[in-house]
């Protein structure tokens, strides 16, 4: 029998969808934008051996999301146009939604679900996977290869000599919660609608998602927003 979701059922399910995985996991969803939860799943999945599709069809993948993607062994990955469904299941176990695999979705919006299972929905989940296997055939397998991110320096132009002696600068960075670009300051490491929003409780040793400084996924905060190779290379 299907069971109806709200926002945060359909978010628990999805986990458990992917926890749940043994042979296969088929992830459908426009937009994509892994939560780093969300990515650590995927990884034990592909750990287990687990054949991980994904079929999304909106905006250009980050260089932070295409490296990590890159890390999933037996991933294959597709572009579909004009996609609009959000399909998640395994073996067994299936969402059909509203909610992209987006981290905005499942922290900001209302949404709705209906969880299924093959055993006592059959026919539903059938169709459902037949409709998904079409989607792929009609879609655009996308190589996925590491990206190596350069990081723009500061020009050093009317520096004094003591000054182009220091390791220069980059003078663009990453909002360490949305990696939005943003001009590089080690000391206001957020875009402005970020840091409103961490205003509200000033924690400096808040968990964050970017380094910013190269924007890679990584565990970040206000009080240190850079990951320990971009540290390193500012300290030497």
């Amino acid at each position: 029998m299907a069971e109806f979701l709200t926002t945060n059922g359909t978010s628990y399910h999805i986990e458990t969808i992917i926890i749940g995985a043994k042979k296969k996991l088929v992830l459908v969803s426009p937009y994509l934008q892994l939560s780093k939860t969300l990515f650590e799943r995927l990884k034990d999945a592909a750990n287990k051996d687990v054949s991980i599709k994904i079929i999304y069809g909106k905006d250009e993948l980050k260089p932070n999301e295409r490296n990590s993607l890159s890390e999933l062994k037996g991933l294959e990955l597709f572009y579909f146009d004009n996609l609009h469904a959000k399909c998640y299941f395994n073996e067994s176990e299936m969402v059909i939604t509203s909610m992209n695999m987006y981290e905005f979705s499942e922290k900001n919006n209302r949404e709705m679900g209906v969880f299924i299972t093959k055993e006592k929905d059959s026919s539903l989940f059938e169709k459902a996977v037949a409709e998904t296997l079409s989607i792929i055939q009609s879609s655009e397998p996308i190589q996925i290869a590491r990206v190596k991110r350069q990081i723009v320096q500061v020009k050093s132009y009317g520096l004094s000599k003591q000054d182009k002696s220091k390791k220069k600068m980059p003078s663009r960075g990453y909002c360490i919660r949305c990696e939005e670009r943003v001009v590089y300051d080690s000391s206001k490491p957020y875009c402005y609608d970020c840091f409103l929003i961490w205003s509200q409780f000033e924690n400096p040793s808040y968990e964050e998602n970017v380094c910013h400084s190269c924007g890679e996924f990584e565990k970040t905060s206000m009080s240190k927003p850079l990951c320990y190779d971009c540290f390193q290379q500012f300290q030497d």
